[in-house]
């Protein structure tokens, strides 16, 4: 198994990488698969079938020609989502509907809407989240709703917007439709995620229970729309999509371990702009629930990619604690000026490395009476302990008082020494790519 190009796995037991930074930051890798968050609408989408039958909505009229790649459709529970046939809609028979049809890329079925003819279509979503009083929520509240997006013109988009009832009991888009540049493709033929934000609007009915998301795909110019993968939330953060045939994605399905020996929970967690894990520096921690008890008999590594966005206080980005005096091992920037600016905790680690908010590709190895620090594979200071135990976990994201504030995209343990080349190696494999 690999974690990356070129990066050693000999002695890996635990670790994360959350795919990040690309240039495409809102498709993670297979090991981070978003915030914890609900898809009400899950069984909306289309599923994966072993085989596919043809679909018809009606006999009549050139209905059959116009869709000849029409599939029946089923979600993850077997219910079948096939038809979308708008029969009170003009010669209905005879024109362009949105239609159910396997996509070779993503390899299951997509909602296609064919705009050669300007006729109104459309696909809709029943969310069932019932009124906005009964989810405790009002005026000025944000949701999100998100989708993959396919289009054979740049200038055309799925137009979605929850179709609500106003306090005037009128039904329509009181919160807006999609226009925002977030929910137009960005690259020709190619499936990319696009989202949109609404907020509450003052008119709207909050007691009132319809609620459902429609995408349309008559709205100008005429082009082709393709939509897969729906998500709705709270909030305006676009969190990446509820996989498989769940509603929901919990603490431990965000952050996937490497090894996939522990699970790595979330909820200590706060979340970016982009729905990445951060570190706030208040009370963010990742608990590795590893290498508590490990002594001096013991050896491992640890390696990180971390950036911190602050340039005062003490923050450490990696802390453990362990028995006897002068036995804790941390990883900090500390505060500019301070004798120990970089380091583990320990006489004699009087450092020098300027506090700044880059990239960093730090290791600490610990032989069993020698912590030894590398800074982007350059050895840097090292300590010398004895009798060395861990009595508590190694904890990402440092303890009460002295929390990262920051980035960690990238965390592993090994249970051996890497050796200087394994390092420099690691250190190549990721310089590039957080331009270190």
């Amino acid at each position: 198994m690999h974690t990356g190009p070129n990066v050693t796995n000999d002695g890996l037991i635990f670790g994360y990488d959350t795919g990040y930074a690309v240039a495409d930051n809102i498709t993670p890798t297979r090991f981070y698969k978003g915030a914890p968050t609900t898809n009400p609408i899950y069984l909306q989408n289309a599923v994966a079938q072993n085989s596919y039958t043809t679909y018809s909505a009606t006999s009549s009229g050139n209905w059959n020609a116009n869709h000849p790649k029409a599939i029946r459709a089923y979600n993850a529970v077997g219910g079948e989502k096939s038809s979308y046939y708008n029969s009170g809609v003009g010669d209905a028979a005879n024109t362009m509907h949105a239609v159910w049809e396997l996509d070779t890329i993503l390899n299951k079925p997509v909602v296609v809407m064919n705009d050669s003819d300007g006729e109104w279509k459309a696909k809709s979503f029943a969310t069932g989240l019932g009124s906005w009083t009964s989810q405790g929520k009002g005026y000025g509240d944000t949701y999100t709703i998100s989708w993959l997006q396919w289009v054979d013109n740049l200038s055309k988009n799925a137009r979605a917007g929850l179709y609500t009832k106003n306090t005037g009991g009128s039904s329509g888009f009181h919160d807006g439709q999609a226009t925002s540049a977030p929910s137009y493709n960005t690259k020709l033929r190619t499936w990319q995620r696009v989202y949109q934000t609404y907020t509450t609007a003052n008119n709207r009915n909050l007691n009132d229970s319809l609620a459902s998301i429609y995408m349309y795909g008559h709205y100008g110019p005429r082009a082709v729309v393709k939509v897969a993968d729906v998500q709705w939330q709270w909030g305006s953060t676009p969190y990446p999509f509820v996989e498989g045939d769940v509603e929901s994605r919990s603490n431990t399905d965000s952050l996937i371990d490497l090894k996939r020996t522990v699970d790595i929970d979330v909820s200590n967690m706060s979340f970016d702009s982009t729905s990445q894990p951060t570190f706030d520096g208040t009370d963010d921690i990742l608990n590795t629930g590893l290498f508590s008890g490990r002594d001096s008999t013991d050896v491992f590594t640890i390696e990180a990619i971390v950036k911190s966005d602050t340039t005062s206080g003490s923050r450490m980005w990696v802390d453990a604690t362990g028995n006897g005096s002068n036995q804790r091992l941390y990883c900090a920037h500390a505060s500019t000026g301070s004798s120990t600016p970089l380091g583990i905790q320990g006489t004699g680690w009087s450092h020098s490395i300027p506090q700044d908010t880059n990239y960093h590709h730090y290791v600490i190895t610990m032989n069993g009476s020698t912590a030894q620090l590398y800074d982007n594979s350059v050895a840097h200071s090292s300590k010398s302990y004895t009798s060395y135990t861990l009595s508590g976990q190694i904890n990402v994201g440092g303890r009460s008082g002295y929390r990262w504030n920051g980035e960690i995209p990238v965390f592993k343990i090994y249970d051996k020494v890497l050796t200087t080349a394994e390092i420099t190696q690691n250190y190549n494999a990721y310089k590039t790519r957080f331009n270190i």
